[in-house]
């Protein structure tokens, strides 16, 4: 577009996400109804009600594949992680969860539903086994010109198979990735020993290498290529920060309050005259942000408690689009809830046209609610009680007499009502930082301040996992045949990219040595804060032949 030839992103040509892609030219068209049933596709199975139970979904099992060969939908697996906290002691959670997942998961495939790894499956048996194959490929080479996949580097194996077949067709592809960017290896089902995958033939493709960076001062490029796993060369800065010499800054956690390293986080970012709104703060884990902004990590369950989550995160300017579309949806079935007396059992096209509403309707009425509900600082059972008027008039103003006439029970309802969801004073954190978001969440977005958080914060918590990435991290010994490390290494060099102008770092004091001596090593420009013999500066490079630029102590 800004070079001039938009016809370049429209037909013939492709540009877009692969799963769009996948769903739109080599599924739909392809796929029958049976027993008359209509295929749905969702953008993970979160999005249908029965595919959510406890705090998970579908989405947080691995399943395999069924007699046919077809499509994994047997014998679920709970991922690694997917229990939430609430539910560790519970020693049947697991079992439980299983079972459910496996009836609900043939259930939602009987009715018509494919979500992520279905629909990567039924593409790849409409391209090998099925009678319609030859004239897939013959309509792919026809319609295209060319092929753009962004983000490749997030391909799945069966992804790259089904990349490798379009290729194959005779269709020109282009394939757009950074390899060091690579953070969803916990989606790739066909991990071999030592977390090698097999290699599709378009690995022999020519490689074009982008060197130039135009997001980034060059501190934040230097800075991000100690974090390489790759052997790509070091990005030169170009763009509008390029020269900017801030210096990386380490800020230490241990023993401190979350306020007081996010406020040191907000000042740094205030002398150079960044707004809150450009500030964001990123970490691994949603279970590390600051609470003050995320509130609980998962959507919660009680009626009341869904429905002041979804308005906290919806009024919230620092949450992430993924968590924004997560409240919309809470709101949206807590109206839904309210107006007809019992939750959503399907998706909520499906829902809308069986109660003869719009979708544009239910949008409006979730816009006019947030504005309608009260302050969140309201004591729980008073915003319950209003809520439930706001909820009663929005539905009057359609016509509807809504099944739910009483407020919902509050268990504390002298609490304000953003202490019943995790949130934190609206009025503290927010004022200091914009967003914040966990990195899967926030990328390919940007911001001129980032904060990245590497656990553990607070008094006495440890994390092997955060020990394993600073060594491998500050010893140059790389993550070995430890793929998990490989791709934490990976997560931060992500967090890092996100920054224009600062990167801060939010580390135990335990991690604050190796770091130190990295960067110094390195030749990184840093300011320690808080340090117990003084305020850490290291001068920008200075070009004098001696090799390594000199440092100065000050006192804090």
């Amino acid at each position: 577009m800004q070079a001039g030839h938009p016809e370049l992103t429209q037909f013939p040509h492709y540009i877009g996400t692969f799963d769009t892609f996948v769903w739109r030219h080599l599924v739909r068209p392809y796929v029958r109804p049976v027993n008359g049933r209509t295929w749905h596709r969702l953008e993970s199975w979160s999005d249908h009600p029965k595919a959510r139970r406890e705090g998970v979904t579908l989405d947080d099992f691995r399943f395999e594949y069924a007699d046919t060969g077809t499509v994994r939908i047997m014998r679920p697996r709970l991922r690694p992680g997917r229990l939430p906290r609430r539910l560790h002691r519970d020693t049947n959670a697991a079992a439980r969860l299983t079972a459910w997942a496996s009836g609900a998961m043939r259930e939602l495939w009987e009715a018509g539903y494919l979500s992520g790894d279905q629909l990567r499956d039924m593409a790849l048996y409409l391209l090998t086994k099925s009678d319609r194959r030859d004239r897939i490929a013959r309509v792919l080479s026809t319609r295209f010109a060319e092929i753009v996949i962004d983000e490749a580097q997030d391909c799945s194996y069966e992804d790259l198979r089904l990349v490798d077949l379009i290729r194959e067709a005779g269709v020109p592809l282009l394939l757009v990735g950074d390899p060091d960017q690579s953070i969803y290896g916990f989606r790739d089902n066909r991990r071999l020993p030592g977390g090698n995958r097999p290699t599709p033939a378009l690995a022999a493709a020519p490689d074009h290498r982008l060197r130039h960076n135009w997001r980034s001062t060059q501190i934040i490029c230097d800075l991000a290529h100690t974090v390489r796993t790759s052997d790509a060369p070091r990005d030169i800065a170009t763009g509008r920060y390029h020269a900017e010499a801030t210096p990386v800054v380490l800020i230490p956690t241990t023993g401190r309050r979350e306020a007081e390293w996010i406020g040191d986080f907000g000042r740094e970012a205030g002398l150079l005259d960044i707004p809150a709104q450009q500030r964001l703060v990123v970490a691994h884990a949603n279970s590390v942000l600051p609470k003050g902004m995320t509130g609980t990590r998962d959507v919660p369950t009680a009626r009341l408690d869904r429905l002041v989550w979804a308005t906290a995160v919806l009024r919230s300017p620092g949450a992430s689009t993924r968590r924004q579309e997560l409240a919309g949806r809470a709101l949206r079935e807590a109206v839904l809830d309210h107006w007809y007396g019992e939750p959503p059992d399907a998706p909520e096209p499906v829902g809308l046209a069986r109660h003869r509403l719009t979708e544009l309707e239910l949008r409006l009425v979730q816009q006019s609610l947030v504005r309608k509900l009260p302050p969140l600082s309201t004591p729980a059972r008073d915003w319950s009680r209003a809520a439930c008027r706001a909820l009663q008039e929005e539905a009057r103003r359609l016509g509807i007499e809504p099944k739910t006439q009483r407020a919902y029970p509050s268990r504390r309802g002298e609490a304000a009502a953003w202490e019943l969801v995790g949130f934190g004073d609206p009025d503290s954190a927010r004022t200091a930082v914009g967003r914040a978001g966990t990195v899967h969440g926030v990328k390919g977005q940007e911001a001129d301040a980032v904060l990245v958080v590497v656990p553990p914060v607070g008094r006495g918590k440890e994390s092997h996992r955060s020990d394993r990435l600073i060594e491998a991290w500050t010893t140059g010994s790389g993550p070995g045949d430890d793929p998990e490390t490989a791709e934490a290494l990976r997560v931060l060099y992500v967090a890092i990219t996100r920054a224009r102008r600062l990167v801060a770092l939010a580390l135990s004091d335990s991690h604050l040595p190796a770091v130190r001596s990295l960067l110094l090593e390195r030749g990184i420009p840093y300011r320690a804060l808080h340090d117990k013999s003084g305020e850490q500066i290291m001068l920008p490079p200075v070009h004098t032949g001696t090799g390594r630029p000199p440092t100065l102590d000050r006192a804090s």
